[in-house]
């Protein structure tokens, strides 16, 4: 594809995923998810951070990173089953470890083998966040164990979806009626209608199938939206992020990456939003395979797409309510 570069911008990990660029920072957070390990990556200078976050009684896993906002140091994590808050500082050592500052929910508690996966905010700064079952082997957990949860300002949570198997990819269209989603045991995206005032859902439908679309060994993953509100997904297995026009349900690109297993996307690079950043995984690989791939489990950068993302939304809490939560 002319004039489209890719460049590996952080060292391979077990399980990338939940990038989420900081634009006051010029940094990429990225989290490694069977590590517990939550990455800083600050793009200027190239200093590299990660933070340890130790587990809680719900597990080790840390599946998502999102700042919370007007609170510089604070950022809402997803570790187990549990949302909890952590503190990290640009000036802390760059490699450092944590606890939680405040778990704010524990969910799944019937099912104490699931754990969180994918999670992003909306429009309004409210986070939603999934969960799946356990996953013995990359894309085959135990079917229809999870849930994706909306956790509001107010810091209550509530359940919009059961029966979820791996709960991935999340968008907001651009006039902010329709709600985009993976499951990505169904081999496809998913739309809803959306109620930006209420956070409510309704009318799910599907976008594109990715069988009928000819993808019949990807597993759709995380997922981003463009100014022109196409959808960017990363694809499982697919060695690949594919750009999806949503109103057509129709590939419109296929971007090809040095890594088999794309795990997420998210826009940024500066003011522009013109960089695309790819995760990755390495989980179930085998070591011929590494060897030939030095680059599973990296971290991408690519650029010259010819389109801008746009900003990621930060977890808008209500800051009074949670200086109450954490000087408890």
């Amino acid at each position: 594809m002319s004039g489209v570069e890719i460049k590996q911008v952080a060292p391979s990990v077990r399980l990338g995923e939940g990038p989420h660029w900081v634009e006051e920072d010029q940094a990429l957070l990225f989290v490694d998810i069977v590590e517990g390990d939550v990455h800083r990556l600050f793009l200027e200078t190239g200093r590299h951070q990660v933070l340890h976050v130790e587990a809680d009684e719900s597990g080790s896993a840390v599946s998502l990173v999102i700042p919370v906002e007007g609170a510089r140091d604070l950022f809402l994590v997803g570790l187990g089953r549990s949302l909890a808050v952590v503190r990290w500082a640009a000036s802390d050592p760059d490699r450092h470890t944590v606890k939680a500052e405040v778990v704010l929910h524990t969910i799944d508690h019937h099912c104490p083998t699931n754990r969180f996966n994918d999670g992003k905010c909306d429009p309004r700064g409210r986070l939603w966040a999934g969960t799946m079952g356990f996953e013995s082997t990359p894309g085959e957990p135990e079917l229809f164990k999870g849930s994706l949860f909306r956790l509001g300002h107010d810091l209550q949570i509530s359940h919009m979806l059961d029966k979820i198997s791996i709960a991935n990819g999340l968008a907001w269209s651009h006039d902010k009626k329709t709600f985009y989603y993976i499951d990505s045991c169904t081999y496809a995206v998913d739309a809803f209608d959306y109620d930006d005032s209420t956070g409510a859902i309704s009318n799910r439908r599907k976008v594109i199938d990715y069988k009928a679309a000819g993808l019949q060994k990807d597993i759709p993953d995380g997922m981003c939206i463009d100014e022109k509100g196409n959808l960017w997904v990363a694809n499982f297995y697919g060695k690949k992020v594919i750009c999806i026009d949503p109103t057509a349900g129709k590939i419109l690109r296929t971007v090809e990456l040095p890594a088999h297993n794309i795990t997420s996307v998210c826009w940024g690079g500066g003011p522009a939003y013109s960089t695309l950043f790819v995760t990755s995984s390495k989980i179930g690989l085998t070591e011929e395979q590494l060897a030939a791939e030095p680059a599973e489990g990296g971290t991408f950068a690519i650029t010259g797409l010819g389109v801008r993302g746009v900003p990621p939304t930060n977890f808008k809490a209500d800051l009074e309510m949670l200086r109450d939560k954490l000087a408890k």
